[in-house]
């Protein structure tokens, strides 16, 4: 399993998964004036999605078979299947950040926890799931 992490793959997962964690994170500042913050993380999380499939898609899993439509909607059941844990952990993060003092920051930082979680998960999922050969 280890081999799967010391890969270029990898690598360029956490490239590209980066890039689509930053825009749904700014995704998720630029929404929080028009919404609440944690209506805000539903949408960015779709926002930083369609980024994070594109982009998976075209680099990292270029080699894949299956069919795109196909690819999409694995896709869309894993990121789906992760929403709850990345809201919950914001929320939850939010408040516990607000008990603690911190306030100024504490949506920007819990957020940023929270997109982090599913990582090592995901990609394992989108390798042998998502863009697996069909």
């Amino acid at each position: 399993m280890l081999k799967h992490f010391l890969s270029r793959q990898f690598l360029g997962f956490i490239a590209v998964g980066g890039l689509a964690a930053l825009l749904h994170w700014l995704s998720r500042i630029i929404l929080s004036h028009w919404m609440s913050f944690s209506v805000a993380v539903v949408f960015a999380y779709m926002i930083g999605m369609a980024v994070a499939f594109t982009m998976n898609a075209v680099y990292v899993f270029p080699g894949s078979n299956k069919p795109k439509r196909k690819q999409a909607q694995d896709f869309i059941i894993v990121n789906l299947s992760f929403l709850p844990v990345v809201w919950v952990i914001s929320i939850g993060l939010e408040r516990i950040f607000h008990s603690m003092g911190i306030v100024e920051y504490a949506q920007a930082l819990a957020h940023a926890v929270a997109i982090s979680v599913p990582m090592f998960a995901t990609f394992l999922i989108y390798k042998f799931f998502a863009f697996k050969d069909a």
